[in-house]
């Protein structure tokens, strides 16, 4: 059991790296009860580029990761890295209100994940859905994004 937990903090230590200052540390909120839906929400549309710490429930197993997405043709593309495997394309990502639907390509097939955007939008939770009707609870939370310095 000891030899889980310390293999879990490896994990974690790996997918949230520290930070310079401790204003840019990132604390990854693995539940969604936290996460606002309407105060603070941005007008419009947000913009969901930059980087992203994923935490993935697989059965019981904690999976983390990084969500890199950026726009390209004013459309979102990147990559999603869990700590154990491969880097997998994010085929597509769309935004609808407050609904986001994601889907990675991997090589058994496409896999989903339908999540809810916080007011703020700097937080997804929602549910992959893997081959074979397997579900799994996801959240994904956005690293602070840091300014230029100035020159």
């Amino acid at each position: 059991m000891r030899h889980a937990l310390f293999a879990c903090g490896l994990m974690l230590a790996a997918a949230l790296p520290a930070a310079a200052s401790a204003q840019d540390t990132t604390v990854l909120t693995t539940s969604c009860a936290e996460a606002p839906t309407g105060a603070g929400a941005p007008a419009g549309e947000p913009d969901l580029a930059g980087l992203w710490d994923f935490h993935m429930d697989v059965g019981g197993i904690p999976s983390f990761g990084l969500l890199t997405l950026g726009r390209l043709d004013g459309r979102y593309a990147g990559t999603l890295t869990p700590v154990r495997t491969a880097p997998v394309i994010v085929r597509s990502l769309t935004v609808a209100g407050r609904k986001v639907r994601m889907v990675v390509g991997s090589l058994e097939g496409d896999v989903a994940y339908d999540a809810t955007l916080s007011g703020a939008g700097d937080r997804m939770c929602g549910v992959v859905a893997y081959h074979g009707g397997r579900f799994h609870p996801m959240v994904a939370q956005r690293r602070p994004q840091r300014s230029a310095a100035p020159r």
